[in-house]
Parts: C-alpha cells; sequence; structure tokens
C-alpha cells in the first residue's frame, strides 16, 4: 500500500492491490460541518465497518475537533478509534466478553446491552459502563419495551452502571415517517419509565443520518450520523420527504471516496470474437478493449457488468463481458487509452447509480469497494 496526500487539493491517495482509492479531507470536513449545522445534540460519527469503507485512520483524525465521541461495532474498531481520539467510543453491537478487560472498562469506552439476559450478566460481572438499548421496532438487538418492568428493579440498584439509553430506527432512509414517529413515541416512553426508577435524567440516542438531518424531535442528547458524513445523502426515492428537499441533501453533501484503477492491457477484437466467462459479450463489430486491473474480489458487484461503466477521461466506457475475480473489460474504441492509464471505478459515477443498477443499497457498495479492514 502506497499512501499520498495531496495538500493543494487535501486528496488522500493510497493503492490497495488493484484499487487506487482517494478520499477528499476538504469534503469530509465540509460533510461534518453541513451535519453540525443541522444537528441540534452531540455528534458521535459511525465509523463502524471501517468507516463505511474509508477507513478509521483517514476519517477519525481528521474529524476529531467536530466530534463529540464515536460510534463503532466492535472492540477491535474501538481500539483503533483510540489511537485517533480520546474521545468517548460507544460499541454498538455490545461485547461477548463475560467480564470487563482493562480496555473495555475504561471510563469513555460505553458498551450497549444487546438484551435482557447480557443486561444482566454484564451488570453481574462488574461493567459500570452500560447503554441500555430499547428495542422500538428494528427487531435486532435491545431490550422489548413489554421487558422493561422486568429490568426496573436490576437498573435501579445498579445506577452506577448505566450510563444512557439509546435505540434504532428500522428505516434508514425514513420510508415510512409515521413508524419512525411511532418508534420516538416508543422510545420516550421507555426512557420515562427508566428514568421514574432512577430518579434523575439519562442520556439519550436514537437518531441516524436521516434523523439527525431532518428530524430534530429525534436529536435527544446526541445524534449518531453515519453515511452522510461520508458525503452520501440517507434519502432515496422511497424517503417521506419532497423531491426538492431530497436534491437540497445532494446537493449539500459531497461524496469523499473515489475508486480508480490501471488499465493492464488493450487489444483489438474483430466482430464474431467475445469478451470474458460464458461470451456474454460478443463482438458485434472490431472493436478495442482494455483489461482493467479490479473485479469483484474488490468489491465490483458482479451484475453491474449489464449495465455498468467505468470513467475516463470525462467519457463514461462501458464495461462489456462478466466482471471476473480481478479483472473486468471496457470497450473504447472513442477514446486513446493505454497501459498504466488509470479509469474511475466510482466516483463521478455514483455508489447510488451502482447500488440501483445491481439492486443493492450505497452502503453495501461503499463498505464492498472501499478500504477493506486488514
Amino acid at each position: 500500500m502506497e499512501n499520498q496526500t495531496s495538500s493543494s487539493q487535501q486528496v488522500l491517495r493510497k493503492k490497495i492491490r488493484g484499487k487506487i482509492i482517494e478520499i477528499n479531507l476538504q469534503a469530509l470536513r465540509h460533510n461534518i460541518e453541513f451535519i453540525k449545522a443541522k444537528a441540534k445534540a452531540k455528534i458521535f460519527p459511525v465509523v463502524k465497518s471501517n468507516a463505511y469503507g474509508h477507513g478509521i485512520e483517514n476519517i477519525v483524525p481528521t474529524i476529531d475537533r467536530y466530534a463529540d465521541g464515536w460510534c463503532v461495532g466492535t472492540v477491535e474498531e474501538a481500539e483503533k478509534v483510540r489511537k485517533f481520539s480520546k474521545k468517548e467510543i460507544i460499541i454498538l453491537k455490545g461485547i461477548s466478553e463475560s467480564s470487563p478487560d482493562n480496555f473495555s472498562k475504561q471510563d469513555n469506552i460505553k458498551i450497549v446491552a444487546r438484551d435482557k439476559y447480557d443486561l444482566e450478566e454484564k451488570i453481574k460481572k462488574g461493567f459500570t459502563n452500560i447503554f441500555i438499548k430499547i428495542d422500538t421496532g428494528m427487531g435486532r438487538l435491545g431490550i422489548l419495551p413489554k421487558e422493561i418492568p422486568q429490568i426496573l428493579r436490576l437498573i435501579k440498584s445498579n445506577r452506577e452502571s448505566i450510563k444512557g439509553i439509546m435505540s434504532h430506527f428500522a428505516f434508514s432512509d425514513l420510508a415510512d415517517i409515521e413508524f419512525i414517529k411511532s418508534q420516538i413515541k416508543l422510545f420516550k416512553e421507555s426512557c420515562q419509565k427508566i428514568e421514574s426508577t432512577l430518579g434523575e435524567n439519562i442520556t439519550k440516542s436514537i437518531a441516524n443520518s436521516a434523523g439527525t438531518l431532518y428530524l430534530k424531535e429525534s436529536h435527544f442528547d446526541f445524534v449518531r450520523p453515519g453515511i452522510c458524513v461520508y458525503g452520501i445523502s440517507p434519502f432515496t426515492k422511497n424517503s417521506s420527504i419532497s423531491a426538492e428537499e431530497k436534491i437540497y441533501f445532494i446537493k449539500n453533501l459531497k461524496p469523499i471516496l473515489s475508486v480508480k484503477a490501471e488499465v493492464i492491457a488493450v487489444k483489438q477484437i474483430e466482430k464474431g470474437w467475445s469478451v470474458g466467462y460464458s461470451r456474454k459479450f460478443v463482438a458485434q463489430n472490431r472493436t478495442k478493449v482494455a483489461v482493467i486491473s479490479v473485479g469483484y474480489s474488490d468489491g465490483i458487484p458482479r451484475a453491474w457488468w449489464e449495465k455498468g461503466y467505468v470513467s475516463f477521461k470525462g467519457k463514461r466506457l462501458k464495461i462489456i463481458g462478466l466482471i471476473s475475480m480481478d479483472m473486468l473489460c471496457i470497450e473504447c474504441n472513442k477514446v486513446k487509452i493505454a497501459p498504466k492509464d488509470e479509469v474511475e471505478i466510482l466516483g463521478n459515477i455514483s455508489a447510488y447509480e451502482i447500488a440501483e443498477a445491481t439492486g443493492t443499497i450505497p452502503y453495501e457498495i461503499l463498505c464492498n469497494i472501499g478500504i477493506k479492514e486488514n
């Protein structure tokens, strides 16, 4: 892996296997400033899954001064964040260890209790840094509202162990705004029961990216923006906001990730010659083909071959033939292109466009095509 940073353009460039990753640090700072202007609470950016494929080591030091804390998925991610920030870290998936170790016992590390059983076990084992998660409708981790009466005596006698309460929206894009509002209502009711038992207010959080940007009633004490930090609007065609509002957020969030790859061969093939496995592409005319040094093992969706393109000097060049494990091919009849030239896989061609064409979501595109964890 080679690292280069252009101080004039504030772009971090890394070469990883066949991919050339570029992170626009200026755009990253713009996004977090935009988010802070919308948030009426503290901000805990989510950097799980190696910062959505952007690299914890790239994101955390760049925007640490803007953040009030961090959210991660695992202890390993928390340890990596700690190398770059002294601020509070919340481990959203909790931990499997039955007893606190030296790292998880730190005051500014918070552990999410996965369910009623996990809460009981963590308190029994001496954890004093617990966030209670309430399942308000996501159906994954969290204590069910009907179970709250069963934990009140336990948390009242172990008040020093409880540091906060959180929940998670069932729609990342606010597609069903009425259900989201019902989750907020249920969250408030659950928090009131817990706070009434404890006799004091406690730190609360439920807002994701969409909630942070659009629903002030979801902000509580801190928000947890994820994909919007990286310049991708959380709103989709299904979101319960106006078309004008969707355009506003797309325009004001700047994608920070660009992925490029080198041309490794160029050839001319004759009419009737095929390209790739299963001969899905057969040339109808004499065709110039460039071979690119990335494939589906590098996170390029295999299904992208049917509608997919790469970008080269402002022009879109069609992918031809099935995408292979570590190579793909493009048609390049109308451009001058040679080995060692770079084409852009992601950047001018957005994660949204690739996701829409391949039946997935931008989150998956970023995590797969970006920087994998070591």
